[in-house]
């Protein structure tokens, strides 16, 4: 689903020559294709969904959020829009849209799933306990600019658009993090000045190698939120990452991927195919940081590193990615056909 927020609707014409002047000119952005993973309380096994709570209250709590995650959608358009790439502007700091910027409501199908794990069962108690009922993602195009980035965050820190309570810095080593600890020391400093709770600030180091800057904020309503923010070519990693790390875990993969959930079932229960993948995430990881920007109206290859051989080729990433992209090619042809 795509958020409509704001009451604008431009052509590509106005995307175009006014994006710069009016950044809610960049609606309409695309969510997020599933569900983010949330990495705060680590990996989480969902060997039980009996105490899930019911389908009615976590579609109940998905509609109370809708609302939320639009205005949320038009605060950070306010800061970063002006930064996203697209024509006339192809090197800017973030990688065009929809990819730029996206936004998603988890689902409540994902919503009664993670309550299981959480162990919470009324309203108030997942809005409080789950942070990523709305999440947001900045892609950057290209690292070398994510100072650009920092500073309209703490422009929008600094105007209690953005309520910024914790700081989570992921990468496999610190020469990976796309910001360096200078600039989050300044960002935590600014954050403990507009929260009299202050803001808590992690640095950690995953066995995938997941490289990012997750932030959990604030929103209306009494909901929380998250903003991930990583560079392009770690993005496309992480797409794949997720479903293998849902696998992993026995989560729930969205129902389009039913093809990819039955060919790697096997992933659920073997827990040295489990440590494989999980080392050939991290050089995968590594690689897309290592990688040197592209000029801004090159093609970017799509090719992941090989399977090596301590895992079975047929989870290679560039076999998974084609069979993610049919499965999106599929449910989007289908979509049409609805239409």
């Amino acid at each position: 689903m795509i958020l409509k927020i704001c009451p604008f609707n431009v052509s590509k014409t106005n995307y175009v020559n006014n994006s710069a002047q009016n950044p809610a000119s960049f609606i309409k952005t695309k969510p997020m294709p599933f569900d983010s993973v949330s990495f705060k309380s680590g990996e989480k096994h969902m060997d039980s969904r009996a105490n899930a709570v019911n389908h009615k209250l976590a579609q109940a709590v998905y509609n109370e959020a809708e609302p939320v995650a639009q205005d949320f959608q038009c605060k950070l358009l306010k800061y970063f829009g002006p930064l996203i790439s697209d024509e006339g502007h192809p090197d800017r700091a973030l990688a065009p849209m929809p990819k730029g910027l996206s936004i998603r409501v988890k689902k409540p199908p994902s919503i009664c799933e993670k309550t299981a794990s959480l162990g919470v069962a009324n309203k108030n108690e997942i809005k409080d306990e789950m942070g990523d009922i709305i999440g947001a993602r900045l892609v950057i195009r290209d690292a070398s600019k994510a100072d650009e980035v920092l500073k309209k965050l703490i422009e929008g820190v600094k105007s209690n658009d953005i309520k910024i309570f914790e700081i989570e810095n992921y990468r496999p080593e610190a020469k990976y993090s796309y910001f360096s600890k200078k600039q989050l020391d300044s960002l935590e400093k600014i954050c403990n000045k507009m929260r009299t709770n202050g803001v808590t600030r992690t640095e950690k180091s995953l066995p995938s190698g997941y490289t990012a800057l997750h932030l959990s904020v604030y929103l209306p309503n009494d909901f929380k939120g998250e903003i991930q923010i990583l560079g392009i070519d770690v993005e496309r990693v992480k797409e794949i990452e997720d479903l293998l790390y849902k696998l992993k875990n026995n989560k729930s993969l969205d129902p389009k991927y039913k093809t990819i959930e039955e060919q790697f079932k096997e992933l659920k229960e073997n827990k040295p195919l489990q440590r494989a993948i999980t080392s050939y995430s991290k050089e995968q990881y590594i690689t897309a940081r290592e990688k040197e920007p592209y000029p801004s109206k090159s093609k970017r290859p799509k090719k992941f590193l090989p399977a090596p051989n301590y895992v079975p080729p047929e989870y290679d990433f560039n076999n998974i990615w084609k069979m993610k992209t049919n499965c999106d090619y599929k449910t989007s042809k289908a979509n049409i056909s609805l239409d």
